[in-house]
């Protein structure tokens, strides 16, 4: 096996300016989610340069806010500092959270690009870049997704391209598919995707770290942000690439602070003291301190959550760094009658759940005629398109998709406080911001 000739490190989704409801920290006063942010760009950038990697793809969304605060863009800055003084370019995209809706504005990005000190960010909406001998990196961000006309890359005959974009994949039956259609988001083709002209293709934008296709990666964000956004280590993808052209991607991990889901608690038929105690057990069995942790109780009506001491419980999670009871309602599903897809030209958004894995499958040869996606790639589309559909059917009453490696979760209708896209009393939400909702299953996207 030859020895890799290129090295470098992506990330992605810093999202530095986020903050959560929650305690400041008492030497810096900043919001303890904020700071954990900027930690944690902090890890990556040390790792990376004690990695010894030749150059840095920042993938977009550095910032949280297209209007950084002033201590976001000093803190951003040291770390681009810490690359250019160990000579490790940096080639950063824009993403939509960089990017401002105003005509005319800069991104935020535009704050901390310094191309005489080594570090290119991308704010306009394609770049090309050769960043080693034989090897061409390709940006596209926000802005190009964003653009009436598509803009398609064309790679460079005979070296090794690698692309970056920062947007949603079309991939059917994934969890990132459900933004595509959302208010702002921008879809990257599966196309594109799949072309395998381009060795790799380094994503950004959801939050989740893992290969979505041969040779498609998210890299993830560096911070979980609360239960909204997917479970997994979070840190930094090790690109090498060799001197046969093979690319070779491991992920790197750091440290995060703790989050707890509890198990679920079904009150049907319990009384409020029951639950309690219930709730009780659970907390006894993990570490609540400096954690972020929820408790969800299903089919609590309101007479069964007064019997529950509230007060006592926050007492005892008072060391917790947020403690999100979610006590949800009693569900009423009403059935609406049989759907039935009447041939595979019917939409994807608009077929019925238990419907949906046999009108993917019809639908795709016919797409991946026209858009020319490779043979080998058809039936690997198929498959996973499919199996995630149909465990999304058993998650049909909340709207969203199950896991394909756990069981289906229960229903799960909003918590009280989250509907109008603000923070349960309790619960841990984003700051200032109103959520971005998706059009078709009305709940909140965390990316």
């Amino acid at each position: 096996m030859s020895e890799p000739v290129v090295r470098f490190g992506v990330y992605a989704d810093a999202h530095v300016g986020y903050a959560a409801r929650c305690r400041v920290h008492p030497a810096s006063g900043l919001n303890m989610r904020t700071r954990d942010g900027m930690l944690a760009v902090r890890a990556v950038t040390r790792s990376m340069i004690e990695a010894g990697v030749d150059f840095v793809v920042a993938g977009g969304d550095d910032f949280h806010r297209s209007h950084p605060a002033v201590g976001d863009i000093v803190w951003m800055r040291q770390q681009m500092e810490s690359f250019a003084k160990a000579r490790i370019p940096v080639y950063g995209n824009t993403g939509n959270h960089d990017a401002s809706a105003e005509r005319g504005k800069s991104p935020a990005t535009a704050a901390i690009n310094d191309p005489d000190r080594g570090i290119h960010y991308v704010t306009e909406p394609y770049r090309v870049f050769e960043v080693a001998d034989g090897l061409v990196l390709h940006v596209i961000s926000h802005y190009g997704l964003a653009q009436s006309e598509r803009l398609l890359p064309e790679p460079v005959d005979g070296a090794v391209n690698v692309l970056s974009a920062h947007g949603a994949a079309m991939l059917p039956g994934h969890e990132v598919f459900r933004c595509v259609d959302s208010p702002g988001e921008v879809p990257i083709g599966l196309d594109l995707l799949a072309d395998d002209r381009f060795a790799l293709k380094a994503l950004g934008h959801y939050h989740g770290m893992g290969e979505i296709l041969p040779g498609v990666w998210y890299a993830g964000s560096l911070v979980r942000r609360g239960f909204s956004d997917p479970a997994g280590g979070r840190g930094w993808l090790l690109v090498e690439v060799h001197a046969d052209g093979r690319v070779q991607v491991t992920p790197q991990f750091i440290a995060q602070r703790a989050q707890h889901d509890l198990p679920r608690i079904d009150a049907r038929g319990l009384s409020g003291a029951q639950v309690e105690e219930l709730i009780r057990q659970n907390l006894a069995g993990v570490e609540v301190a400096d954690a972020i942790v929820r408790q969800v109780v299903l089919n609590c009506s309101t007479s069964v959550r007064q019997g529950i001491d509230q007060p006592a419980l926050a007492k005892l999670t008072k060391d917790a760094l947020v403690w999100m009871p979610d006590f949800r309602r009693p569900d009423v599903v009403e059935d609406d009658g049989e759907r039935v897809v009447e041939g595979i030209s019917t939409s994807m958004l608009t077929a019925g759940s238990a419907d949906l894995p046999k009108a993917y499958g019809g639908w795709v040869p016919e797409w991946a005629g026209a858009v020319g996606l490779a043979e080998q790639l058809r039936p690997v589309v198929v498959a996973e398109g499919e199996r995630h559909l149909r465990e999304a059917s058993q998650d049909v009453e909340i709207g969203g998709f199950a896991d394909p490696d756990q069981a289906a979760a229960p229903p799960r209708p909003r918590a009280a406080g989250e509907a109008a896209g603000q923070p349960a009393p309790d619960g841990e939400a984003p700051e200032a911001e109103a959520p971005r909702v998706d059009a078709t299953t009305g709940e909140e996207t965390p990316w």
